[in-house]
């Protein structure tokens, strides 16, 4: 990525015909502080926050200047250290991305820090992406094929061998959560689910990590043994159980992430019940199967109104069902689909 020259307010003001006075006068400051910062390439590091607002009303091309800036800067360093790593970014692909930049560059911080096999920064920035939105952004970095990467293959390799130390250097909420998003992701990436997690101890840990990283291979393959399997294992372990009830509404905001894994005793999924509908509509056979053996008997266990839409969830679940050949699957959305009320809001 070339680099990015920083512009001067002088260079910027002078696109609308405006000198020291006028800016002064219609940014309503002192004629000394614009003179101060006109020809300063920095200018933008020294300004203070009113001054900069005052400027950013007043100026035109003050507001993109100072948030393309920054954000072009802290890309063309990622891309630089990536580079040095052996991660090369395709740039095209970093300006046409749909997700919001920010993220994008937070993903790249990410990605340096676990091809560096950098155990305490990755357990920093990993934890950061729970949330759907901000999961975006490691799904184009992870990607296989048409993501952030050239060659998405070094930074999975990277993942893979760092994700299983991660718990065995701290024992945290936030190394949970890192190794949770590295499993998952790997496994998205690749269908392959790591050995090492049939006889993991289902602590809530355990438990986590084996949520991800399911996650990850339903969505990449259409097993529906693997969310029967799955299911099973929610049925027989409490810490799995709990983990389960709590991953989507909290990656979804309609509670707040907890350290202890627990919710709220009152809760009205409102957002979580748009994912799940979004989800019936648009994901894989295998997985549709695991929502509604799994995860949506337990979220109306909590909110029987399933965040005031149990009415659309059962036309979503006939309308889903008229979609699919498999008779087991069929019949497990006919079964979940009969216990909602025909007249439900």
């Amino acid at each position: 990525m070339e680099h990015l020259r920083p512009t001067c307010l002088s260079q910027i003001a002078a696109l609308s015909g405006f000198g020291v006075s006028d800016v002064a006068l219609l940014a309503e400051l002192d004629e000394s502080t614009v003179s101060r910062l006109w020809d300063m390439p920095d200018w933008l590091d020294r300004i203070r926050g009113r001054s900069l607002q005052a400027l950013i009303a007043a100026v035109p091309g003050v507001a993109e200047y100072a948030t393309t800036y920054p954000l072009r800067t802290r890309q063309a360093r990622l891309v630089h250290d990536l580079h040095r790593e052996g991660l090369a970014v395709d740039e095209a692909a970093l300006v046409s991305l749909s997700v919001p930049a920010p993220y994008v560059a937070n993903a790249l911080e990410a990605a340096l820090q676990v091809v560096r096999g950098d155990i305490a920064r990755a357990m920093e920035y990993l934890p950061r992406f729970w949330g759907r939105e901000q999961d975006r952004a490691l799904d184009v970095l992870f990607s296989p094929a048409g993501g952030l990467l050239v060659d998405a293959r070094p930074l999975l390799e990277a993942a893979g061998s760092l994700a299983p130390l991660l718990t065995r250097s701290a024992y945290s909420f936030n190394a949970i959560l890192a190794q949770a998003h590295l499993t998952h992701h790997v496994a998205k990436a690749t269908g392959v689910l790591p050995e090492q997690l049939a006889g993991a101890a289902m602590d809530r840990r355990g438990a986590f990590t084996l949520r991800s990283t399911v996650m990850g291979a339903l969505g990449q393959s259409d097993d529906r043994d693997l969310a029967d399997r799955y299911r099973h294992l929610v049925d027989k372990h409490p810490p799995l159980r709990l983990v389960e009830e709590w991953a989507f509404p909290t990656w979804m905001r309609d509670s707040r992430p907890t350290l202890d894994f627990s919710l709220p005793p009152s809760l009205l999924l409102r957002r979580t019940a748009g994912e799940i509908l979004r989800e019936l509509g648009q994901y894989g056979d295998a997985y549709c199967y695991y929502l509604v053996t799994t995860y949506v008997p337990l979220a109306l266990d909590r909110d029987p109104t399933f965040g005031l839409r149990a009415g659309e969830l059962r036309v979503a679940l006939l309308e889903r069902r008229e979609m699919v050949n498999d008779s087991i699957i069929r019949r497990a959305m006919d079964t979940l689909a009969r216990q909602i009320p025909t007249g439900a809001s």
